[in-house]
């Protein structure tokens, strides 16, 4: 599998994963088993009557249906009953607007993180703007007070859950940290 960046109109770049080695019928598969994924960690992150209709109206969107509404319930739910933080929600709003099929992976990734992190750390969900080439993708960023050694090792379980679902997408999630204490 191999990153490739293109640039779109007003200059902005795209990230796109492709792969040879990836058949279609390998994609499809991956998304019908993320789908289950999902709803596992639905099930185990919240409790049954915290799993209220509009997130399981979410959880059920697809890239037809997900919207402003949609996407603000979503991070509502992963802030108020997990502890997420969002310092610029509206920019992570108009990223999944502007690229919608990134919509279920990052649940995916968001959930993935908790359940590894969620203990000992603050989670962020942020679009990092890299100043250098003037690009922009979603970042989740795990920080703590004090840092696991194997952070790192922990991260790249994570990515390698989701990162399949990148194949064919535009746009581009990352999970990483930047070794900074969590925000006040």
């Amino acid at each position: 599998m191999e990153f490739n960046s293109g640039i779109t109109s007003f200059g902005h770049h795209r990230h796109k994963w492709v792969s040879s080695s990836y058949e279609e019928e390998e994609i499809l598969a991956w998304k019908v088993d993320l789908s289950a994924r999902l709803d596992t960690l639905l099930r185990e992150t919240f409790i049954e009557s915290s799993i209220t209709e509009a997130i399981q109206a979410c959880r059920y969107a697809d890239d037809f249906t997900v919207n402003t509404a949609t996407i603000e319930i979503s991070l509502l739910s992963l802030q108020n009953y997990l502890g997420f933080v969002f310092p610029h929600p509206r920019e992570v709003i108009d990223y999944l607007l502007k690229h919608r099929d990134l919509y279920d992976i990052t649940l995916l990734a968001c959930l993935l993180t908790e359940d590894t992190f969620g203990d000992n750390s603050q989670i962020s969900l942020e679009l990092y703007h890299d100043p250098e080439i003037h690009d922009e993708y979603l970042t989740i960023f795990v920080r703590q007070d004090e840092y696991e050694p194997d952070i790192l090792d922990k991260i790249d379980t994570i990515s390698r859950e989701y990162e399949q679902g990148l194949v064919g997408v535009a746009g581009y999630l990352l999970v990483n940290t930047d070794f900074q204490p969590p925000m006040v």
